[in-house]
């Protein structure tokens, strides 16, 4: 807890009378003078005295319902003030620190409370956030100022930590493009039994004792006439894998005086870029993998294994960092579909993301990457596109050069 003690301009109004009685009583030879002078400085110091005892003891609990939130959706944000003092707390406004990247209206006045002992020493209020830009945002501490009845002075109370409300990246809606001639929109078609091994495909075959209740075929038991249960065929099982660049100097931020990474439009666009493309993929059947090269994030997006939901909490709060060369080179290539969304590059970091695609892929790169580098993607076999911080996502996704993206089942 932190407070401290502020003089209203009555305050400081009757601060200047008593001072000044006082100099007047000697300067005029007017004794009552100094009853005038202890009467208004008696005042103030009562008023210090009572906004001391008002909230010297409390206990704060914050929640938000949801804790997890899409971009400009609301979250409820609800705390709990506990009077843990045995006097009584008086009437106070209070407010609660909003971060950059939250909006709301988080202030208003709280009610006076019974001591600590009492039914009445406890309430609660709450209060509408929205998320405005993704990320783990720290809310609070909450703030109270208590005044006196005269009006003379208020205190500021700080109290409890801030805690935490974390907003995912905005996703947007892609259209379905071609993988070496097949649509996404066909990734989950079965295939024949001899193309490999993958998913499963389901036929029927005859109940046998020990077979589970959920796994009965009522269908085929209707057809047959006797108990059918579900029996696995293989399926196609097509893959995809995500990789989004971290590095900070290739997303043009660096830390403030603060130590925290500054806002990078090219950063965002690349979270943003990489949280459509996985959802679209994932929505489509494909097994995708999420991978930060050098950094936190690796997702593998299937049944049974991680969600979208997990994904999108991690690239909610991923940061830049310095990601070197060997780090990128460092990732296994692979024969699947594979989307790159990088940042700025040179040619030694080009060459190094250039090995990770042996078949065709689809890079995305930051503009002001030199032609160079460039040609570094493009002679590996990617197909790159260049992007700026206001481009679209869904438009540069639909490009017609993206179609040629191969697909290796």
């Amino acid at each position: 807890m932190a407070g401290s003690v502020v003089l209203t301009g009555r305050g400081r109004g009757f601060v200047i009378a008593a001072f000044g009685s006082l100099v007047a009583a000697h300067v005029l030879t007017l004794p009552s003078l100094n009853y005038v002078a202890s009467l208004l400085a008696g005042l103030v110091a009562c008023s210090v005295v009572f906004v001391f005892a008002g909230h010297s003891r409390v206990h704060i609990a914050r929640t938000f319902t949801p804790a997890v939130v899409a971009q400009g959706q609301p979250s409820s944000a609800t705390v709990t003030f506990t009077n843990l003092s045995a006097l009584p707390s008086i009437e106070a406004q209070w407010e609660d620190k909003l971060p950059a990247g939250i909006v709301g209206d988080s202030r208003g006045v709280l009610e006076a409370l019974g001591g600590g002992h009492g039914k009445n020493a406890r309430t609660r209020f709450a209060y509408t956030v929205h998320g405005v830009r993704r990320g783990s945002h720290r809310i609070g501490p909450l703030t109270f100022k208590v005044p006196d009845p005269f009006g003379l002075v208020h205190r500021q109370h700080t109290y409890g930590e801030p805690q935490s409300l974390i907003v995912l990246p905005k996703r947007v809606d892609l259209s379905d493009i071609s993988f070496g001639g097949a649509s996404i929109a066909g990734a989950t078609r079965p295939a024949p039994q001899h193309v490999g091994v993958g998913d499963d495909d389901v036929i029927a075959r005859s109940y046998f004792p020990g077979d589970a209740l959920h796994r009965m075929h009522w269908k085929a038991t209707a057809h047959r006439g006797e108990l059918m249960v579900r029996q696995e065929e293989q399926r196609n099982n097509p893959e995809a894998t995500v990789l989004l660049d971290l590095d900070a100097h290739g997303q043009g931020t660096v830390r403030d005086p603060q130590g925290e990474w500054e806002y990078s439009a090219f950063f965002e666009w690349a979270i943003v870029a990489a949280a459509s493309v996985s959802a679209h993929l994932a929505r489509r059947g494909y097994l995708v993998n999420a991978i930060t090269p050098g950094g936190p994030v690796h997702r593998s997006i299937a049944e049974g294994l991680d969600t979208v939901h997990d994904l999108m909490t991690d690239l909610a709060i991923v940061e830049p960092m310095d990601v070197s060369a060997e780090a990128i080179a460092g990732i296994a290539p692979s024969e699947r579909p594979v989307v790159a969304i990088l940042g700025r590059l040179d040619e030694k970091r080009a060459a190094a993301w250039s090995r990770l695609n042996s078949s065709t892929g689809l890079a995305l790169v930051a503009a002001g990457t030199p032609p160079t580098a460039l040609e570094v993607l493009a002679g590996a076999g990617w197909k790159v596109r260049t992007y700026k911080a206001g481009d679209d996502v869904a438009d540069l996704w639909h490009d017609r050069d993206a179609r040629t993206f191969h697909a290796a089942r």
